[in-house]
């Protein structure tokens, strides 16, 4: 039942091909199989050009899919007709294209490496001062205030409810200079942004005329849902606190730079059923914030509340690059949430002697472990595949074989080889060893089991063991990641797969792209109890850098709330104006904020500079000193950090 390299043809060869992704060189691999297709639609690996009905045969024809390209001058942007290419920055671009192109992509002489879109999911009245960002707002010696007036906070999230007081100025002009919803198809007199040819942009002009009209979700389409997480972390950066009802008074509940002027993105999520958006998405967004302050003469920070696990975590992805790269011009940051991946069991590590055995315990089918007892109720069914990536020095060698809970066993893979099994349940595994990856010359091993055929739904429940054998000498170190599951709306994580046992390393379970080299990852403590959340993820980065850089509240923050003040229904009382969340997805744009503050102090500040004054600055709990995987240097305090910078 296995599918070795070297003994199936010209069928295996693209499972060696090193431009491209493990997941897309699968991709191809399999595209030929119409219910690995199916599945891929749901998975937002690949998406539609037509309409398809549920039972109709998927053909690789219609089916493109999104990547993120690391290319040369002259860029080939011809090269592929059916292509659409975006430059994000100079070599890393943006591209959409057909399934059956990708290996013509990976052939061409300019590209050095072709990477996969990966799923992002989501990761006051008290918080503010627990930053010191009150202060700054109104110092107490009396004089002028900061507070991000100036200044563009970008977001990347889902859902602002552009209508509420809080992102209204006191003259009833909107704050939202744009709004660029990737999901919305143009209507009428619509546009989308240039440079990007899909989605609506709105700009303040358009917005301040659906604020005139008698539903302004008509004129203005992009449509929040209740309490929506993007407009509560729009609020904890930007929000200026007018928003009020009985229960929640105005000018109590105020954001870290209720002065900055915010540009929006709502990501394309239309490609992954109950997932949240894909990198390239997320990409795409980022190099139009940036791009929208140039054009307003603004300074400006990034917000970003989303990640995932899969990837290097050594910053070297394409995503996390084009990031860095964007942040080289002066009067940028970027901030993005730590993760909260400390509780999903997602991250195993060790060293093995020369010819040692190591047997991880990789369960599936739900039934993760909730800190203090119990488990996450079960959902319907792992039917989604189960990824993990193992990452070690390319010094080294390691072999490995996946086996299922019945004990049924794939061949050995061996560095440089590529497999596929094929489960007597119907259950499927592909393995692909790469010796030297392109884009930081580690060793890499993918892994994924999935349902494999339709009769097979289910990626069977039990243990699978993952076997690794040092070669020929010592495994100095291993990490290996689970990729969170894409349809968190529907099971609610209850079928997510995570080791078990002492498998678990709690330690290096950031996010990406939380492990960028000049952004800002941000952890969350709860700054009533002063201690950091069992779910905020640990530094560091696989290649040993100190992050996350700070941490700031992010325990029951209340914050504004989308549809608040609306009716809920007919006989039903209005939404709340405020709602309360957890996580680093809150602790994020409160430091965000704060990096408003410092770039209206001074609009030339640079991404490292930010970065370096909030760890100066940061207040270290009694034992962090100078860094702790948890913490990172501490307690963001905005006052302090402003005092650094006259």
């Amino acid at each position: 039942m296995t599918d070795r390299a070297g003994e199936a043809g010209n069928t295996m060869s693209v499972l060696h091909n090193q431009t491209l992704d493990p997941r897309l060189r699968r991709l191809v691999h399999t595209m030929d199989d119409p219910s690995r297709m199916r599945r891929d639609l749901d998975q937002a690996v690949v998406s539609a050009s037509t309409e398809l009905a549920f039972d109709e045969v998927v053909r690789p024809s219609v089916l493109t899919t999104r990547v993120l390209v690391r290319a040369r001058p002259p860029e080939p942007l011809t090269a592929i007709p059916d292509a659409r290419w975006i430059e994000l920055i100079e070599g890393i671009y943006s591209v959409e294209v057909p399934i059956t192109e990708l290996e013509r992509l990976a052939a061409l002489p300019q590209v050095d490496f072709v990477e996969a879109a990966r799923l992002l999911g989501p990761l006051l009245d008290t918080s503010l001062p627990e930053t010191h960002a009150n202060r700054v707002h109104h110092p107490p010696g009396g004089g002028a205030g900061l507070t991000g007036t100036g200044v563009v906070v970008g977001i990347v999230d889902s859902g602002l409810d552009f209508t509420l007081d809080d992102f209204i100025g006191v003259d009833g002009k909107t704050r939202v200079a744009f709004l660029w919803d990737q999901f919305l198809e143009p209507e009428g007199a619509e546009r989308s942004p240039a440079r990007f040819d899909y989605g609506v942009e709105y700009d303040a002009a358009a917005i301040n005329q659906a604020l005139q009209a008698p539903d302004p979700f008509a004129v203005v389409r992009h449509q929040p849902k209740p309490a929506s997480h993007g407009t509560h972390v729009t609020g904890i950066a930007a929000g200026n606190g007018r928003s009020a009802d009985a229960e929640f008074a105005a000018g109590r509940f105020i954001g870290a730079a209720p002065g900055a002027t915010i540009v929006f993105v709502q990501p394309d999520s239309r490609d992954g059923e109950g997932s949240f958006t894909d990198s390239v998405h997320v990409a795409e967004a980022i190099a139009y914030i940036f791009g929208k302050a140039t054009e307003l003469g603004m300074p400006c920070v990034i917000n970003m509340s989303l990640g995932q696990n899969g990837g290097s975590h050594d910053g070297e992805s394409i995503v996390e690059r084009a990031i860095d790269r964007l942040l080289e011009a002066p009067g940028r940051a970027f901030v993005g949430a730590a993760g909260n991946e400390h509780i999903w069991r997602g991250h195993a590590s060790g060293a093995l002697p020369a010819g040692g055995k190591r047997v991880l315990q990789w369960k599936a089918g739900g039934e993760l472990p909730i800190p203090g007892g119990g488990t996450v109720a079960p959902g319907p069914g792992d039917f989604t595949p189960n990824e993990m990536e193992i990452w070690y020095s390319s010094r080294d060698v390691l072999h490995v074989r996946l086996v299922d809970p019945t004990g049924e066993a794939t061949e050995v893979v061996r560095p440089g080889e590529a497999a596929t099994h094929d489960f007597s349940n119907g259950n499927k595994a592909v393995i692909i060893s790469d010796r030297f990856s392109v884009l930081n010359g580690d060793g890499r091993i993918y892994i994924e089991a999935s349902p494999g055929t339709a009769t097979a739904e289910r990626v069977a429940t039990g243990v699978w063991r993952v076997e690794l054998e040092a070669v020929g000498g010592p495994v100095e170190r291993f990490d290996a990641w689970i990729e969170r599951d894409v349809r968190d709306s529907e099971n609610k994580f209850g079928d997510q797969s995570f080791f078990i046992g002492a498998d678990f390393d709690q330690v290096m379970t950031l996010g990406t792209p939380a492990t960028t080299r000049r952004g800002i990852a941000v952890a969350n403590y709860n700054h009533v109890t002063v201690a950091p959340s069992n779910s905020s993820s640990r530094g560091r980065t696989r290649d040993g850098r100190t992050k996350p850089e700070v941490a700031a509240p992010g325990t029951n923050i209340t914050s504004s709330s989308a549809l608040g003040g609306r009716p809920a229904g007919p006989g039903k009382p209005s939404h709340p104006m405020r709602t309360r969340m957890s996580g680093t997805s809150m602790s994020a744009p409160h430091v965000a904020g704060i990096a408003a503050l410092l770039l209206q102090r001074n609009p030339k500040l640079t991404s490292p500079q930010i970065r370096s004054t909030l760890i100066a600055s940061a207040s270290p709990p009694p034992g962090v000193d100078p860094f702790d995987i948890a913490w990172g240097y501490g307690r963001v305090d905005a006052e302090a950090v402003l005092n650094l910078i006259r």
